[in-house]
């Protein structure tokens, strides 16, 4: 018996080509800083909920995520400011935080990791992945500027099941499966 390839995959939800011009201003502020990074390419950016690696089952994911969508309302949210992952003392990603009012997209994607499990962190739009930092100052004065800064707001409509797959010239994504928020 052959080994069966799986997908990998995560949860989230692909940004409107108007936030990705937005996305990409900060991106070249953060490149501007010097630092050995990888940025994640315009057809790529997104908002992560949940990384789930390989996927055994798509069609359990799939079947999960829609009862996960019916439990939740479309949600107005904003773009905000700079975090570096997983902290400031320890540089490896840069993100974007993703915020709504009322923490409805918190809860979202707390149910999201319980019902279908896989890394969830809070939500947020990766901007690049660091390899090394030379002057961690530059950085932590770049995010201490753009913590208010609002990149502009969306309106989350659905949750995408994405296949990431993986090449020498980087990842292309792709929407597998799209559940409608009520």
């Amino acid at each position: 018996m052959a080994n069966k390839i799986m997908p990998r995959c995560f949860i989230g939800f692909m940004l409107p080509e108007n936030l990705k011009t937005k996305v990409e201003v900060t991106q070249k502020e953060v490149k501007e800083l010097l630092i050995d990074c990888k940025l994640v390419e315009r057809d790529n950016l997104h908002i992560c909920f949940s990384f789930l690696g390989d996927v055994e089952d798509l069609n359990e994911v799939k079947r999960k995520l829609d009862e996960v969508a019916h439990e939740f309302s479309k949600v107005e949210v904003s773009v905000k400011g700079l975090k570096a992952i997983p902290n400031e003392n320890y540089i490896r990603v840069l993100v974007l935080d993703v915020q709504d009012s009322g923490m409805m997209l918190s809860s979202m994607q707390k149910e999201i990791c319980q019902q279908i499990g896989g890394d969830g962190k809070p939500p947020h739009v990766t901007l690049c992945r660091v390899r090394n930092v030379a002057n961690k100052n530059n950085i932590l004065r770049k995010i201490e500027e753009l913590k208010n800064k609002n990149h502009g707001s969306l309106l989350i409509d659905s949750i995408q099941l994405i296949e990431s797959r993986l090449s020498r010239s980087g990842p292309t994504y792709n929407i597998v499966h799209e559940s409608k928020l009520d």
